[in-house]
């Protein structure tokens, strides 16, 4: 079954990361200009972050969610983005401890950035807008995706992991997922039906 190939993981915890610019990555640091793909091999995964190809498909259907939620669109920012990319680098599927809101999705045959989105979004059905639990763990990557708080996403694909072969990434500014029931209240809201929620995305098993 699909879905049995998929993990996914949300990062809450606060505390700034020391050391984030791992072996291999120093490099990444002239490419922060928002000006296309930026890739850097590694051994094993290869790890992708851009602002115009197939991050700009992911970014722009996190944004239609958020949209359908009352929330409103993020902007991409290539400090996070370069944050993600060295968080997957070490094929440790575990969350950074970084000071973002972070979202990991990992398959062992899903190789669509997009379709990760698509899976985080599906706890939407568990959550509880009128009565949130602040504490339940099986809704955090939805909560995180459409928090009306948050201004900014970048994202990282990773592909070649020995565990999860195709990962994603994606970290949020201000960071999602603080606060009391009111906080989650006014930053995740029910869905307008007038607006249009993305079907799933192609596979590409």
């Amino acid at each position: 079954m699909l879905f049995s190939t998929v993990a996914v993981y949300l990062c809450t915890a606060l505390g700034f990361a020391t050391g984030v610019i791992s072996a291999g990555f120093n490099e990444l640091n002239d490419f922060a200009k928002d000006s296309g793909t930026v890739e850097a091999k590694a051994d094993p995964p290869l790890v992708s972050f851009d602002s115009f190809g197939n991050m700009n498909l992911v970014i722009s259907l996190i944004n239609k969610y958020r949209v359908a939620h009352q929330a409103p669109v993020v902007n991409w920012n290539s400090s996070l983005a370069i944050y993600a990319a060295n968080a997957a680098y070490p094929c440790n599927f575990r969350q950074s401890h970084g000071p973002y809101g972070e979202i990991l999705a990992g398959s062992t045959t899903v190789n669509n950035p997009e379709w990760f989105v698509w899976f985080v979004y599906g706890e939407n059905t568990s959550y509880n807008f009128k009565n949130p639990d602040v504490t339940d763990p099986r809704t955090k990557h939805f909560t995180q995706l459409v928090w009306a708080g948050t201004k900014q996403v970048g994202c990282a694909f990773a592909s070649g992991c020995p565990e999860l072969k195709y990962q994603l990434w994606c970290e949020f500014f201000p960071k999602g997922n603080t606060g009391s029931q009111l906080a989650y209240r006014n930053n995740v809201k029910p869905a307008d039906k007038t607006k249009e929620i993305p079907a799933m995305p192609p596979t590409n098993v």
